[in-house]
């Protein structure tokens, strides 16, 4: 440390100083400046506590007042100037002139403020925990930060296989290097998470052995398939590693040879093994030491005495003498060893244990050269299986299979046994056991045994410590089985059946917890909010707690229906069970017992429950409903079987809707419950249920007249009045009196009209016996009468030919109304109050709304423009209309081209003829749609291309042509729409038998501000049901018949697209929205 001081000193008058052999004379006023003083402080002893010091003398005269005093102190710690909490005292005073005490070290500093490493989360991209505190204005020359990367234990969605192959422990931290397949993880026992890094060696294979070289600080690697590795014990940075190749004077050139083991001897050598040799490496170069001659795999090597102990697979024990450097003799099952393949060694004082995976633990008295009794399952071990084996003081821990042993090596005696399920492990055996010493800040507060079962949960055991195990650590976490059968949530936990256990899933923590063996399949799992219910394949059904634990079961011994629970639901006070053909209601407070009700249907396949309703779903008779406040079953909800029906009649009779499907019946429902109650079905004969009375299936008509219900269908028309049907009857004298489908209805007075498929008959609603019949034969347009109407004084009967006029008294028709010309197109515009109706071959029908009145049609003329007769000929075979962008003007498109006309004056504005040089192609214009100034038209089956032009300024515009860009030029344009900027046109061609139009063509999109198309819609063969809907954040969801379902978002572009092996069921009949999610109902 380096310190200045400069002082004036403050006296009267200046003199002149001299010193004299004897004393020394002062000037009487001054200053003083040392300069740059280095003080190097002294006789520091840790062990009691005594600090460093130095003393730094400046005298002053005698009775001298000193002011205006400064001092500067300078540390530079790239310069090794730097002292440790440093405090700078004036002694004769008592004064403090500097204090630095418990900020660490001054000109340096290698620690954090607070813990140190310092551990922290990103929150949520950055941490901001870790600090230093410095001198005001001090200067950083240099920093150097050392960031690993801490992980949260790994989380698997299949079955974790953690397979620890070896462990090492940072003699000074205290740190545990884990090698776990390919990666090496490093362990802080104190930090949160626990993995402060990996070290991942790609393409390397696995890590095979690790051992810590205390000389050079090193951590030396051994991978399977790329030799050595090796990092820093100082800052974890890439060292250079062992050599990978070998040479001899008899065989100067070098060979690369992958070892399988390696141990460093206390000769400071590194011996390795593999199936071929062993080597020594003496900080130079490798050399060969022994020559194998068969070719078992290495498996251990271990030193005691100065000799080393090599164990082969299936090849016994190599013995090296390291005095010597010669082999000794081979220990095998031929000579005294209980196996050939010896897995692991351990030093337990004289002793060299020996395990193995077939015959036990071997014992041999090193020195002294005898073998003690081999421990197996034959005397004092659980099973001859030795996972592994670690010495704890005095204290040897021996995995034996599933269950662990403890032995005293100082009396001899073996203590306890402990079951792995004991500290919630759940391996059939126990792979390893690691030794963690407490002696450094990153190891256990206590010596530490930690054993795994290979699942990725280590259970913590403290020796000496009641109870042992003393906690878990989690290294990575998975189900017991990817086969998983069914899931349900509770308290940010899920809960997973697979295979005989329920697995649970902490989303909160993300990983996995100790799954509950329940030893049987399970069907279903739910939850009422507070447990969790498990419906088993064969054990009945069972109560879990939110922490896994079975609380109850019930089964066929305390009254359930059967112990093969197909589906179980659950209300607030009850618990339902499906089986084969039952239900059973167990009452959950336990009061009542288990009831059983049968259902009369077969195939029972699910069950839910809502507002105390149980719905099962069977494979006859529909939805079989039970209620569960009343033990009583209601009527169940079957499906009408019936899709896309065109004509749906409706009538309320009371608070009863009735509603016809044809092919089925009368559906009706209750308004004021919202019951569904027995429908009206058609009479099959025998054994009815007192509905199935109509004449047909097929419903065409409803009317109610507040006390009976008129039922019109195929095959005849009925009353019914809720108890009894009435059916009417025609005369059997006449065939023009004797109606067989009865397609509307219409009440006047104590008289009902019905059209029929002769005509307009009439019947009194007391009898429904036929009155009288209008038909062609009385002035109708036509026989079959789909529609009848009244407006009190007279009765309207619509055929496809017309409309006939007929009075009540007399029953006569008196009048038609008949179109005189069939129209193909009716495209129609809406200007101001007037509908503008396109009639192909007619012209220009108008309408007022407001009025509800029809002005005079628009024609061609023949001579020249007059009046209504305005239309250029041909333009009376309308194919197209639009507004135009000027207000009260239109755009008519026919097979004379365009005409643009003023629709208040009824003139002709602007004429486009086929032949002008602004009208491209040949074909009548289809489909006429204004954007931005640009009229679009495309011409039906002339044509695949879209025309163009700008109707502000009258000019022509190129054509896109649709059918290049599907590659289907031969198609017909079938259709265009606008949909926002997009222009959206199809076009496909007639391929012709089988396929005809099946998988041609398309839908092209036109980007029309990028002037430019978009993605195409292709399809991907015949669609026959088209199933769409519009959520509420306006994506649209298309289900294309039996081929894929399409997600587009609100631009139109393609989000993603699902066929069948993404796991559908086609057709989807129904897509919704619920509660956040789309749902989809399949025909299945």
């Amino acid at each position: 440390m380096l310190i200045s001081l400069m002082s004036p000193m403050l006296i009267v008058s200046p003199v002149s100083a001299h010193q004299t052999e004897n004393d020394v004379i002062w000037e009487k006023q001054g200053s003083n400046d040392t300069g740059w003083v280095q003080l190097d402080t002294v006789g520091a002893n840790p062990s009691i506590g005594l600090q460093a010091s130095t003393n730094w003398a400046l005298e002053f005269a005698p009775g001298a007042e000193i002011s205006n005093l400064t001092m500067e102190i300078r540390v530079d710690g790239s310069d090794n100037l730097l002292i440790e909490e440093p405090v700078i005292t004036a002694s004769d005073i008592g004064i403090n002139l500097f204090d630095w005490s418990g900020l660490g070290m001054l000109g340096s500093s290698d620690s954090f403020d607070g813990l140190n490493p310092h551990s922290g989360r990103l929150s949520p991209n950055s941490e901001a925990g870790a600090s230093w505190t410095l001198p005001a204005g001090a200067e950083i020359t240099e920093l150097i930060v050392e960031a690993l990367a801490p992980v949260d234990p790994a989380v698997s969605f299949e079955p974790v296989n953690l397979e620890i192959t070896d462990y090492a422990i940072h003699f000074v931290d205290g740190r545990l290097y884990l090698a776990v397949a390919n990666s090496l993880l490093i362990i802080d026992y104190n930090n949160n998470p626990k993995i402060i890094d990996i070290i991942e060696f790609q393409d390397s294979g696995d890590i095979v052995d690790i051992e810590i070289d205390a000389a050079n600080l090193a951590l030396h690697i051994l991978t399977s398939g790329d030799f050595f590795h090796a990092i820093s014990l100082v800052d974890t940075s890439e060292l250079t590693p062992l050599p990978d190749t070998i040479s001899s004077s008899s065989d100067p050139v070098a060979e690369s040879v992958q070892y399988e083991q390696f141990f460093i001897a206390s000769d400071g050598n590194v011996y390795a093994s593999n199936q071929d040799r062993i080597s020594v490496f003496n900080g130079a170069t490798w050399s060969d030491a022994y020559a194998k001659t068969t070719a078992g795999s290495a498996l251990d090597i271990i030193e005691a005495g100065n000799v080393l102990y090599f164990s082969f697979e299936d090849e016994g024990v190599i013995r090296w003498d390291m005095n010597t450097n010669s082999a000794l003799s081979t220990w095998t099952t031929a000579n005294n060893l209980h196996s050939d393949s010896i897995s692991e060694f351990l030093i337990s004082g004289n002793q060299l244990l020996m395990a193995s995976k077939d015959n036990g633990l071997a014992r041999y008295d090193w020195s002294s050269g005898f073998w003690l009794s081999t421990w197996s399952s034959s005397n004092w071990l659980n099973s001859n299986y030795i996972g592994d084996l670690v010495l704890s003081n005095n204290i040897l821990y021996i995995l034996s299979g599933d269950a662990l042993h403890s032995y005293n090596t100082a009396n001899g005696i073996f203590q306890q046994t402990y079951q792995l399920s004991d500290f919630g492990l759940n391996g059939d055996a126990g792979d390893d056991l690691i030794l963690w010493p407490n002696i450094g800040p990153r190891s256990p507060t206590n010596d530490m045994v930690l054993v795994s079962d290979g699942f990725g949960l280590l259970a913590e055991l403290t020796p000496g410590n009641t109870p042992l195990q003393t906690g878990n650590m989690l290294i990575a976490s998975g189900p017991t089985s990817a086969n998983m059968q069914d899931a349900v949530e509770l308290d940010d936990v899920v809960f997973i059946a697979a295979d005989g256990f329920i697995n649970r899933y902490d989303t909160t923590q993300s990983r996995w917890l100790n799954p509950t063996f329940i030893g049987d399949n399970v069907n279903q799992l739910t939850s009422d909010g507070s447990f969790v219910y498990i419906a088993g394949q064969n054990s009945g059904v069972h109560k879990m707690h939110s922490n896994g634990s079975l609380l109850q079961t019930w089964d066929t011994s305390i009254g359930l229906d059967e112990d093969e629970v197909i589906s179980i639901a659950v209300s607030s006070n009850n618990l339902v069970t499906l089986s084969s053909d039952a239900i059973s209601k167990i009452d959950l407070s336990g009061i009542s017992p288990i009831e059983v009700f049968d259902i009369p249907s077969i195939g029972l396949n699910d069950l839910a429950i809502y507002g105390d309703i149980a719905y099962i779903a069977t494979d006859d008779i529909g939805l079989a409903r039970f209620d569960l406040t009343n033990d009583s079953f209601l009527t169940p909800w079957g499906s009408t079987g019936v899709n896309n029906a065109d004509n749906v009649p409706l009538a309320v009779q009371g608070d009863i809707l009735h509603l016809g499907l044809p092919g089925y019946g009368v559906v009706r429902k209750d308004l004021s419950t919202g019951e569904i109650l027995i429908p009206l079905t058609e009479s099959i004969g025998g054994g009815g249920n007192g509905f199935d009375f109509l004449p047909s299936d097929n419903i065409f008509a409803l009317i109610s007249d507040g006390s009976n219900i008129y039922i019109g269908t195929d095959s005849g028309a009925v009353k019914w009045d809720g108890n009894q049907p009435l059916n009417f009857q025609g005369d059997g004298s006449s065939w023009t009196r004797q109606p067989s489908q009865f397609f509307d209805f219409t009440l006047l007075g104590s008289e009902i009209y019905v059209g029929t498929n002769i005509g307009v008959c009439r019947y009194p609603t007391s009898t429904v016996d036929i009155d009288d019949c209008m038909n062609v034969y009385d002035g109708m347009p036509n026989w079959a009468t789909y529609s009848v109407g009244t407006d009190g004084s007279r009765v309207y009967g619509g055929t496809t030919q017309g409309v006939g006029i007929l009075t009540i008294s007399p029953f006569d028709v008196i009048d038609t109304w008949e179109a005189g010309e069939d129209t193909d197109n009716a495209p129609v515009e809406v200007i101001g109050d007037i509908a503008y109706i396109g009639l192909d071959g007619i012209g220009i029908a108008r309408y007022d709304i407001p009025t509800n009145s029809w002005l005079p049609t628009w024609t061609e003329y023949s001579g020249g423009p007059s009046g209504n007769e305005i239309l250029d000929p041909g333009n009376g075979d309308v194919t197209g209309l639009v507004a135009d962008l000027r207000p009260n003007h239109i755009w008519i498109g026919g097979d004379d081209g365009f005409q643009l006309i003023d629709v208040i004056n009824q003139t002709e504005i602007y004429d486009i003829e086929k032949n002008d040089q602004l009208y491209l192609g040949n074909g009548d214009p289809f489909q006429m749609t204004i954007h931005n100034n640009i009229m679009y038209y495309h011409q039906g089956s002339s044509s695949n291309s879209v025309y163009r032009i700008d109707v502000a300024n009258f000019t022509g515009l190129s054509n896109i042509d649709a059918g290049i860009q599907l590659d289907d030029n031969s198609g017909d344009a079938w259709g265009m729409g606008l949909v926002g900027d997009t222009l959206m046109v199809s076009v496909a061609s007639n391929g012709g038998f089988p396929d005809y139009y099946d998988g041609r063509g398309g839908i092209a999109q036109w980007d029309i501000l990028n002037d430019d198309w978009g993605a195409d819609i292709l399809p991907s063969g015949q669609v026959d049901r088209v199933t769409a809907h519009e959520t509420s954040n306006g994506q649209m969801w298309i289900s294309w018949g039996e081929n894929k379902l399409d997600l587009y978002a609100q631009n139109n572009s393609l989000i993603g697209s699902w066929d069948s092996d993404d796991g559908l069921n086609f057709p989807i009949r129904e897509i919704v929205e619920y509660n956040g999610e789309v749902l989809f109902a399949t025909e299945d």
